[in-house]
């Protein structure tokens, strides 16, 4: 009964929240100075979302984290002002902006558990670049430095650069911290072509020592369907006896069009490689979009990879995600509870189900079932004497009320398999729903 009970709830506050922000307005920000040559705008974004579950941990968040991990509340907000103006030719432009989270209760990542009070504020873009047309024709060229948001590809990756979120922060899940902390950004781009050198300064999701890593990045679009793309860069883990880590990504984005309209194709291969490492990671994704159906469903499937450690090896395979972040639904927090809650994607193979429907113009709906197995029998370190994680399914609401309003429901279920129980000592499912809301002004 308990079950039903908090899935009415949530339903019952997303529709009562929704409605009560149809009545604010919407805005596209503030111009303090706006003329023919220069612009300063300011804008703010805030976030809230309320966390309700049952058998966290399969049942053992407490014995597992020290404390019940089960209803928590996330708030954030970030106040920014922008600058363009006209020099030399081209445009300059910059960012400022802080942050502000906090997590009321303890949330079930676990690292708010003994941190007090879980909020802070930090400087978050702080960013200054130039950019032209009038070098090349038809390319606009670009350079920027500083704090400032960066993703390559799907964010698989490259996406968040900071793990200044989640614990004694708060905000675990909104994730408003995503900035990288140094950055240096060179770009050329236009008539379908990216290039890209770059130098960023990042900390992992989940902790770790600061790394910065050096590379470039190539994107090519022809044919208005196909998108390749090649990336190469050398991540410095400033830390002593680790060397420097080579990756060589490649990506491949495909939409029909004609007689294959409606179908699409991904896919991603990355290979990481030093003296103590030698890693490996990739996906592919097929979809196809039934526009003739009700509510345009878009029906994919994914499969992913991603090495564990052999321990009979000398070389760590584990496969080291760098700074990947959020990028789209599973993607690549794979699983609204797996993904962002006990595992990240080192050790992990998955399966993806997923329909997305369009019963309207401002709402979107999905439904994803993940099947998820180990590369290697451990977690986070520890053996087990299984590989099955276990299955999740999970179902989302996307609301855009206005265009500055926006309202998230999540409904997830997953069932642990031998690995999870063995592990976590639980083996009852992790129930769990959200109730996201967003302003932006």
């Amino acid at each position: 009964m308990h079950r039903f009970t908090t899935l009415s709830i949530a339903i019952r506050g997303l529709l009562l929240t929704g409605a009560s922000l149809c009545t604010l307005p919407a805005f596209a920000g503030y111009d303090v100075i706006s003329s023919d040559e220069t612009r300063l705008t300011f804008n703010l974004d805030a976030v809230a979302a309320s966390f309700q579950g049952e058998d966290s941990w399969f049942g053992e968040s407490k014995s597992f984290n020290g404390e019940p991990t089960n209803s928590w509340g996330e708030f954030g907000v970030e106040p920014r002002l922008t600058l363009e103006t006209g020099l030399g030719g081209g445009t300059l432009f910059g960012q400022l902006s802080t942050v502000y989270t906090a997590t009321h209760s303890d949330d079930a990542s676990g690292l708010t558990i003994g941190t007090g009070d879980s909020e802070d504020l930090n400087l978050e873009q702080s960013h200054v670049g130039w950019k032209t047309g009038q070098w090349l024709d038809g390319y606009t060229t670009s350079f920027s430095m500083g704090r400032q948001d960066y993703q390559i590809g799907s964010g698989m990756l490259i996406a968040d650069g900071t793990s200044d979120g989640g614990g004694e922060y708060g905000g675990w899940y909104i994730d408003m911290r995503k900035a990288f902390i140094e950055t240096g950004i060179a770009r050329i781009e236009g008539k379908g072509l990216l290039l890209e050198g770059f130098r960023i300064e990042y900390r992992p999701r989940r902790g770790g020592t600061r790394a910065h890593a050096d590379g470039g990045n190539a994107e090519y679009t022809f044919f208005e369907t196909t998108r390749l793309g090649a990336t190469y860069l050398v991540v410095d883990a400033q830390t002593p006896g680790v060397d420097d880590l080579q990756v060589w990504d490649g990506r491949l984005d495909w939409n029909g069009k004609g007689a294959l309209e409606g179908f699409g194709l991904r896919g991603e291969y990355a290979h990481e490689d030093s003296k103590q490492i030698e890693a490996d990671g990739w996906f592919a994704e097929a979809s196809y979009q039934a526009k003739e159906l009700c509510w345009t469903p878009t029906f994919s499937y994914r499969y992913a990879h991603f090495d564990g450690d052999d321990p009979a090896t000398a070389k760590d395979e584990q496969f080291q995600e760098i700074a990947y972040g959020f990028d789209d639904y599973g993607t690549w927090f794979q699983g609204e509870i797996t993904g962002n809650y006990p595992l990240a994607n080192g050790n992990l193979d998955s399966h993806r189900l997923r329909v997305k429907l369009q019963p309207g113009a401002r709402v979107t709906l999905n439904v994803m079932y993940y099947d998820f197995t180990l590369d290697q029998e451990q977690i986070r370190g520890d053996p087990v004497r299984s590989d099955d994680w276990g299955q999740e399914i999970d179902f989302t609401v996307d609301w855009a009320v206005t265009d500055s309003v926006a309202v998230i429901g999540v409904l997830g279920n997953l069932m642990p398999g031998d690995a999870a129980k063995q592990w976590t000592g639980g083996d009852k499912d992790w129930l769990y729903s959200m109730i996201y809301v967003s302003y932006g002004y």
